[in-house]
């Protein structure tokens, strides 16, 4: 039960917290989402909001440098630092709300 939501955040992490990224790596744990069983709940809606929109700012930034050829480096780095913001505060929330399973309970006789 908790191994898709731990493939998730291990995935997550590390796209989060590797110096390199591509458009390619969200697709790595993208694909592991829908398999977390992350509780949603509204306290985490402007996090993955933020994260919606950095996501959009970063590939955006990375457009204009990789494809128009554009001198957007100052801006490349801007979206990559709002990129990593908006990773660690959803990751922030999706570990704030697992629950623990029962295995992992402490049960008082």
């Amino acid at each position: 039960k908790s191994l898709p939501l731990a493939m998730f955040l291990q995935t997550f992490s590390f796209v989060t917290f590797n110096k390199v990224i591509t458009a390619q790596y969200f697709t790595w744990y993208l694909v592991l989402l829908p398999l977390a069983p992350i509780h949603w709940n509204v306290t985490m809606l402007p996090s993955a909001l933020v994260l919606g929109m950095s996501v959009v700012v970063w590939l955006l930034s990375a457009y204009t440098l990789e494809m128009r050829g554009w001198s957007s480096h100052l801006l490349v780095w801007m979206g990559s630092c709002v990129f990593f913001v908006g990773n660690v505060l959803f990751l922030k929330c999706v570990l704030r709300n697992i629950e623990p399973d029962e295995l992992t309970k402490v049960k008082h006789q």
